[in-house]
């Protein structure tokens, strides 16, 4: 961008259209510039009409030929990354009049032409951060008039951070190429809770009542932690994001279209949770502890150690989360001569608990060399008891009634160990990184089932609580599982910066997965049976990917291309029962090409339109695939489909972003098309007995669009609304003629954050999900609302926070299925309206540390620039 001074114009009005429309949040350095160049307005007029004051940048005789130039490039020192907006002025060495400035673009590169020949010096500023002094500048005829001044690191200055600490600070949504960085902020109402309570606040994801993630309405959706894999899936995933504390959350990445270097698991996209790091050097940390009611509590202490070449940081918490869950179903079944009506009433309660624990440390031999080592330990068990009552009668005059009773516990050990290295070659960008990881998981549950059956029972006469009398009548299950997950991730990629602000990366993973559970039923009732089974299940995949990108004026472009080669091979061994022994083996291996495509246009500095393209795949999981039989309610099975085959989506999306001084709009359309669509599929047979499993559906179509507004009308109030709707298309007449659906979903969501006297913060945030229609059913919506009040104490150290999550208990699930012999009605409840108390202490006091003289100069190879200067001590 070049800043052209002339003294028959303003500065400020001969800028360009983007300087003036800039964000609100970085209006302070843009006004630093601007208030330093009219500082010296009248002696640069003066410089332009040849008299005035004599200096380096004019000459006697008349003006100095206007053919320097100077550029360079502006990173943050601490974290390597380009900083956009700095304000670089120009100044003569002579007398400190101002010459000449621009500012940094989005990849903190500037380059400020027309300058006239002679001695300057170059001060460049941003808020928050140390201004850094580039010193002896010759642009002259002898020694040259152009100048690259390399790559300046400007270090976070703490005391200005502390004293600009805006009042609220609201979550944010910020658009790159390849996708969508939901910034968590001081979300009141993600105080102390945890990972899958936060998400519910992200545009785009949903939280079902068994804490499954959704991302525009699909739930095969890839987590990751740190971009890398958390090396658990399925509920054992959805499990560790309850033992995340929200607090440690930095921000949210939503990859609808990730790019060919993304694993294309996960048909909806990925969710890369970006867990805190402090950047600054020292001691710090919080403590954070909160009390709810129904006997929810958590604790949690994080805390980071830095210095020049070592940072340390661990982070520890407790979790216990207790509830019920109540269900009332009605199904009516169809036989050829008569009718059954089935109706079920249960309640169970759950009582969960963890204590996890991340440690990791980083170490920098030298400036462009980083080895990583990281462990991560949760410790989890759960203990659930309910029961269940069911009355069947029938049109020909008989009724049949049960009780069911259940006592179940679990436990699960798990450990991610990974170590890292980095290697960088000239530039930040250039560089080489080899990671490995390795997950373990150990689980063990057990659940015990008694079923005891009356005939012709009044309804009232069920038994109350657990004391069901035993009679010659009964049937008692008794249900365990072992289960062993182990996962092994090798990863090498590399980096090169490419002229135009391009990038050249190449990489190669393996993944090695291996699964075991080992599932026993225990059966008493005139006899005694048992049987055993063992479910091994190993996934191999090799992908080799490169991805190439540049920029074309305001276009940028990105295109990618991954291979992978599956190995897959299941085995099942059973023990026991009417068959015997009998052993299976299933195996399916494949090979598949991952394109992608992102094109971004930068129409200025408040228009930003994205499209994107890439083909992503759904793997069906060990639990989908298990054909072990769960007879928790004898009427209800439950199987998986060892021959279930992957699903593949093609995805297309267009997204654009406008950005003013007070907030931003974003929004979207997007199309996908499925084929092998995973999903679960229910029968009935001859006697009324139900069963679960999940099938492959011929195809199936979504699009849709979505919208995000942020708004700030002032810095004591900021609002936030989002809206999505979609469509869904299935077909699956290669299981049945008629089987498919076209459903309607939308979205809505909402969230107030406000400033009230005496510095109370208060933060509502709702969200409404409207009646939709799905595969064999349809589902009624829900709508929920939270609210939080928060205050600090003791200059910001102390956050005392109280919350309640669904303030109107309105937050409940129900739904309706049929076929051609079955209809069936189902509401289920889980416990959604708690009261929470937390504090959060924060220690540590900001102290600067020793500053580096002068500003970092030379090329971007220059030693060890990116380490010094600005050094922050807790």
């Amino acid at each position: 961008m070049t800043l052209i001074l002339s003294a028959s114009r303003p500065f400020f009005l001969a800028m360009p259209y983007q300087f003036k429309a800039c964000s609100f949040s970085r209006i302070g350095g843009l006004l630093t510039l601007a208030l330093l160049l009219a500082i010296d307005f009248s002696a640069v007029a003066q410089v332009g009409r040849g008299g005035g004051r004599g200096g380096d940048g004019e000459r006697r005789g008349g003006e100095r030929p206007k053919i320097g130039q100077i550029f360079g490039r502006v990173k943050d020192a601490q974290t390597g990354k380009a900083i956009d907006f700095v304000s670089i002025a120009v100044l003569s060495q002579s007398d400190s009049s101002t010459v000449g400035g621009g500012i940094t673009d989005k990849s903190g590169r500037f380059d400020i032409k027309e300058l006239p020949v002679g001695r300057y010096i170059a001060q460049v500023m941003f808020m928050g951060y140390v201004t850094q002094t580039v010193s002896d500048i010759r642009l002259i005829p002898k020694g040259g008039t152009v100048q690259d001044l390399g790559t300046i690191h400007l270090e976070a200055d703490v005391q200005a951070l502390e004293a600009a600490e805006v009042i609220t600070q609201s979550s944010s949504l910020e658009m790159l190429i390849d996708r969508k960085v939901f910034h968590v902020g001081n979300d009141l109402n993600a105080v102390g809770s945890n990972a899958t309570e936060l998400l519910r606040n992200v545009p785009s994801v949903d939280v079902d009542i068994d804490g499954t993630i959704f991302l525009r309405g699909s739930a095969n959706v890839t987590i990751l932690i740190d971009g890398r894999p958390s090396g658990l899936t399925g509920s054992t995933g959805e499990a560790l994001l309850e033992q995340i504390p929200s607090s440690t959350i930095d921000r949210i990445e939503i990859i609808t279209n990730p790019s060919a270097k993304f694993d294309p698991e996960g048909m909806a996209g990925i969710l890369n949770i970006i867990l805190k790091k402090d950047k600054l050097r020292g001691l710090n940390g919080q403590l954070e502890g909160t009390f709810g009611t129904g006997d929810n509590h958590s604790g949690s202490f994080n805390g980071n150690w830095r210095t020049t070449k070592l940072n340390v940081f661990a982070n520890f918490a407790n979790n216990n989360r207790n509830g019920f869950r109540s269900g009332d179903s009605f199904r009516t079944q169809f036989f050829t001569d008569s009718t059954s009506s089935l109706d079920i009433e249960s309640m169970n309660t759950t009582s969960r608990s963890s204590l996890s624990g991340r440690f990791g440390v980083d170490y920098s031999p030298s400036p462009r060399t980083t080895w990583n080592v990281g462990l991560r330990i949760n410790d989890s068990g759960n203990a659930s008891s309910g029961w269940a009552a069911n009355r069947e009668t029938f049109s020909t005059d008989y009724a049949l009634d049960q009780f069911t009773s259940s006592v179940g516990e679990g436990s699960r050990i798990s450990q991610d160990l990974d170590a890292g290295f980095q290697r960088t070659f000239g530039s930040d960008d250039h560089n080489i990184k080899a990671s490995v990881r390795l997950s373990q998981s150990n689980g063990m549950s057990n659940d015990s089932i008694f079923i005891q059956t009356f005939d012709g029972l009044d309804a009232g006469a069920y038994p109350d609580g657990y004391d069901v009398p035993m009679t010659d009548e009964f049937l008692a299950f008794v249900n365990s599982n072992d289960p062993e997950n182990v996962k092994l991730n090798l990863q090498a990629d590399y980096e090169r910066p490419l002229e135009h602000d391009g990038k050249l990366e190449l990489g190669w993973r393996t993944t090695d997965r291996f699964t075991v559970e080992d599932q026993q039923n225990f059966t008493a009732d005139t006899a005694m049976n048992s049987t055993s089974q063992e479910f091994k299940y190993g996934e191999q995949i090799h992908a080799a990917y490169t991805t190439w990108g540049r920029k074309f004026g305001a276009f940028g472009l990105q295109l990618g291309g991954r291979l992978e080669q599956v190995f897959t091979s299941a085995e099942v061994l059973r023990a026991g029962g009417e068959g015997g022994n009998e052993d299976s083996a299933f195996k399916n291996d494949y090979f598949s090409l991952y394109p992608s495509v992102n094109v971004n246009y930068t129409v200025d500095d408040r228009n930003q339109w994205q499209a994107s393209f890439s083909r992503r795949i759904n793997r069906p999981r060990s639990r989908q695939i298990n054909p072990y039989i769960n007879n928790a309610n004898p009427r209800e099975l439950r199987v998986g489909n060892p021959f279930l085959l992957p699903e593949y989506t093609n995805s297309v999306e267009l997204n654009h972003q406008l950005t003013t001084r007070s907030g931003s709009l974003t929004s979207g359309l997007y199309y996908k098309h499925t084929t092998d669509v995973i999903r679960r599929y229910r029968w009935t047979d001859s006697s009324g007995v139900s069963t679960s499993t999940f099938v492959n559906l011929a195809s199936q179509q979504n699009f849709g669009a979505e919208i995000v507004g942020m708004w700030r009308p002032s810095e004591k109030l900021s609002l936030r609304g989002n809206a999505s709707w979609y469509v869904e298309q299935s077909d699956g007449s290669n299981l049945e003629a008629d089987l498919g659906n076209n459903g309607v979903r939308m979205m809505l969501g909402g969230q107030v954050t406000a400033v009230l006297p005496r510095l109370y913060k208060l933060q509502i945030d709702g969200r409404f999900m409207a009646p939709s229609t799905h595969l064999q059913g349809d589902f009624s919506g829900f709508k929920t609302m939270n609210m939080a009040v928060s205050r600090d104490y003791f200059d910001g150290k102390l956050r005392c926070t109280a919350r309640v999550s669904d303030v109107f208990n309105s937050r409940q699930f129900s739904f309706t299925s049929s076929a051609s012999n079955f209809e069936l009605e189902s509401l289920h409840k889980r416990q959604s309206q708690f009261l929470y108390l937390s504090a959060m202490w924060k220690f540590g006091k900001l102290e600067a540390g020793n500053r580096r003289k002068g500003g970092s100069r030379g090329g971007e190879s220059g030693g060890s620039q990116g380490g010094g200067g600005g050094d922050m001590e807790f």
